[in-house]
């Protein structure tokens, strides 16, 4: 007889949040994996998942990519003032080693979609990465005051996948927005309380939008993509963007969802981009968005494939499935464009 594996009650999820608040409050934290752990299998149970109470199986390897894409802008050298350019370190002793991957290849590649494009080079770095990752955060993630209380996964040392218990999948997906914010705080507050750290970090603006903030500078290419692709012209206003200002748009927006997917951008002019701002469109722009993916998906995941993103047709419209069933639930606003900012939301029943 098959188990019925009903969604979590409200208690259930309840509990589960204060389970995850626990362990950020009072685990032991040595480095930044911990942090970087939760945030990953959120991320992929929302890439992977759906918004039932069964396992979800999850590939090391896969992991392994997200925590890359973490440190990968984490590795960046910091520079504040007259400071020589520092490393920030993720560890209370040496330098944590998925750093030091990070950091090596980086000497070979200077950005990480060029690492991406050497499918030999970027499977190594996984493989080496995802071995880190299953021998210590997935080991001590649920580890606290020494005592091991597994509410997320079973271990498994022999394991090659990460299976998460039932439940668990339903909620990282409801509570991913909370797992990410209070991730990001206790990741900040361990790099800036760390004392290898203390030197550079005087007087630092802004650690956080150096840790966790979207980077521009590999978007050029794709914009003059778009360009071609949308006809010179915006995707929410459909206006004419020559000698306009414009910008790559995250469709899902970057705090709903924190990644930069190839089909998930679009180009719009500055107003446009402004007004939506962190809102999702409308679903009328959903509709648009969607099949214009299906329309072109082999010259976008073709052309930003190659320019080292992840262009996987499936996995984006999956994201974005997540994000308006969430705004559904919650009765988000979303942006409903024209030429003023105007805003829309489904009314709870």
């Amino acid at each position: 007889m098959l188990e019925d594996i009903s969604i979590p009650t409200p208690q259930e999820q309840l509990r589960f949040l204060k389970q995850i608040q626990t362990i950020l409050q009072s685990g032991s934290f040595t480095s930044t994996y911990k942090f970087a752990l939760l945030i990953s299998l959120s991320r992929l149970a929302i890439e992977q998942g759906v918004d039932t109470g069964e396992c979800l199986t999850l590939d090391y390897l896969d992991i392994a990519e997200k925590f890359i894409d973490l440190y990968w802008w984490q590795a960046r050298p910091y520079q504040f003032n007259e400071q020589a350019p520092f490393v920030l370190q993720q560890s209370t002793g040496p330098q944590a080693s998925i750093v030091n991957l990070v950091l090596a290849a980086q000497e070979k590649f200077k950005t990480l979609a060029a690492a991406r494009q050497n499918a030999a080079e970027w499977l190594k770095l996984k493989k080496a990465v995802a071995g880190t990752v299953k021998r210590m955060p997935v080991v001590y993630l649920q580890n606290l005051n020494g005592q091991s209380i597994e509410f997320l996964y079973h271990l498994d040392a022999s394991a090659h996948h990460l299976q998460l218990l039932p439940k668990v999948m339903y909620c990282l997906r409801q509570f991913s927005e909370i797992i990410e914010e209070l991730c990001q705080k206790r990741w900040v507050d361990f790099v800036r309380e760390n004392k290898n750290n203390l030197p550079v970090l005087d007087g630092l603006p802004d650690l956080n939008a150096f840790l966790f903030a979207p980077t521009r500078n590999q978007l050029g290419k794709v914009a003059d993509f778009l360009m071609d692709l949308q006809q010179c012209r915006c995707f929410y206003c459909n206006q004419s963007l020559k000698n306009k200002k414009v910008a790559v748009d995250h469709f899902i927006p970057w705090s709903l969802y924190p990644a930069d997917t190839g089909h998930n951008f679009v180009l719009a002019d500055n107003t446009c981009n402004a007004q939506k701002s962190n809102f999702l469109a409308s679903e009328n722009y959903l509709e648009q968005w969607q099949a214009r993916n299906y329309q072109h998906d082999s010259l976008i995941t073709a052309e930003l494939s190659s320019q080292g993103f992840l262009a996987d047709i499936r996995r984006s419209h999956h994201v974005a499935s997540w994000a308006y069933q969430q705004a559904r639930d919650n009765n988000y606003l979303l942006w409903e464009g024209g030429k003023s900012t105007r805003f829309a939301s489904w009314m709870c029943a």
